[in-house]
């Protein structure tokens, strides 16, 4: 592959007629590019036609996020008759990729390439804040996938919505201009606080490395979970999640179980409880009620314990109430609701994400693929982040 080219006459002239206000040239000069070639360097073959330089295909795929195109086909005829975007992508004119080596090049780099392109575009963001305790918020956001994708999978946004496709899980720092670092994608029917844990881990390792803490995370009901806030609190982050109002409440709290002093748990109509087990994921033990054999039969309440069902009623106790207690102390202080209000900034990340950088624009199948193109809107998004930062940067020097 090509590290450099031998540029042209035609090279010359066309670089000396690109202003230096030019908006994409600001936006490649303020981002170091140069890590991909060594990045890729394992994927060629030394032996063979040399192809192009791996630094000048990412940069015209990147085009296509930050809309200069709509597909690779177009992509590929912009480049061709557009000098400017042929010499700022590092290509000499009369020179230019075809279509479909902008498909292979995708192949060749695969999931976790663009990924790690990502990581490093971020590490750059990270280097610019000035703040060294951070404000996290995290979210997720459905894209539609083709009725072939074999990948995909059907989830609910709620009753009344349902679709088929991925859940991209983002977590940004919350600040004027929202920083990604840290990115899931997952099927549609995975639940979003399985995802707390590791987005988080994968961001703090990312924000350490700049001498940088995270202070708190802000989250919707969604990732209320035992698990979650447990979590957060043993790594001295403050949990600003909202309460998920379903199965909250522990049944002996809400004055639903007496229990005796010989240790027995009564039910409202005075009938002992049986055990059901223990519910590891959801940190919580089950009972039953003890008449479910007889369809509750001889009870005053049968009628209305045994109304939808033959199972009978259910009784679940949470294991670990201090957690409990701890976050409801933290939402009753006067700065949450101030606090959970920054949730908003990642809401905004996938308005811009969607509406400007593709995100939803999906051409792929499989899981991998989808992987890649999200990778790609986010390092759009991110190099955009990147330029305004040091425009902001230099008119503070001035």
């Amino acid at each position: 592959m090509r590290k450099t080219i031998q540029n042209t006459f035609a090279d010359l002239t066309i670089a000396s007629m690109i202003s230096p206000d030019d908006p994409l040239k600001i936006l490649f000069d303020s981002i170091d590019f140069s890590f991909i070639y060594k990045l890729c360097s394992s994927k060629y073959h030394n032996t063979g036609r040399q192809g192009y330089n791996p630094q000048s295909l990412f940069k015209a795929l990147l085009l296509i996020y930050l809309g200069y195109a709509s597909s690779e086909r177009e992509l590929a005829k912009r480049l061709m008759f557009d000098g400017r975007l042929c010499w700022l992508c590092g290509f000499s004119y009369g020179n230019t990729p075809k279509h479909n080596t902008f498909h292979y090049f995708r192949e060749r780099l695969g999931e976790e390439t663009f990924h790690e392109i990502l990581l490093n575009l971020i590490a750059q963001a990270l280097c610019l804040l000035k703040s060294k305790n951070l404000k996290l918020s995290i979210d997720s956001s459905h894209i539609e996938a083709f009725a072939s994708d074999k990948d995909a999978e059907w989830g609910y946004k709620s009753k009344d919505f349902s679709f088929y496709g991925y859940k991209i899980h983002l977590e940004v720092i919350a600040t004027p201009l929202p920083i990604p670092v840290a990115v899931k994608v997952t099927e549609a029917n995975k639940w979003d606080g399985h995802c707390l844990i590791e987005l988080t881990d994968s961001a703090r390792k990312q924000i350490e490395k700049k001498v940088k803490t995270v202070k708190a995370v802000v989250a919707d009901a969604g990732y209320d979970s035992i698990e979650n806030a447990k979590y957060l609190l043993e790594n001295n982050i403050m949990p600003y999640i909202a309460e998920n109002p379903r199965g909250r409440k522990n049944s002996i709290d809400a004055g639903l179980i007496r229990v005796t002093t010989e240790g027995r748990f009564l039910c409202p109509g005075s009938v002992e409880l049986c055990y059901w087990g223990r519910e590891h994921k959801r940190g919580r033990v089950k009972f039953r009620c003890g008449l479910f054999k007889q369809k509750g039969e001889g009870c005053l309440f049968r009628q209305i314990c045994y109304k939808k069902s033959d199972y009978g009623p259910s009784f679940y106790f949470k294991e670990d109430i201090d957690i409990q207690n701890v976050m409801k102390a933290i939402r009753r202080k006067k700065t949450f609701k101030e606090t959970y209000k920054s949730r908003t900034v990642i809401e905004r990340v996938f308005n811009v994400l969607k509406g400007i950088h593709k995100l939803c624009d999906l051409r792929f199948r499989g899981i991998r693929k989808v992987s890649s193109h999200i990778f790609m809107s986010l390092t759009a998004y991110l190099s955009r982040v990147i330029a305004g930062l040091k425009a902001k940067e230099e008119l503070i020097a001035v």
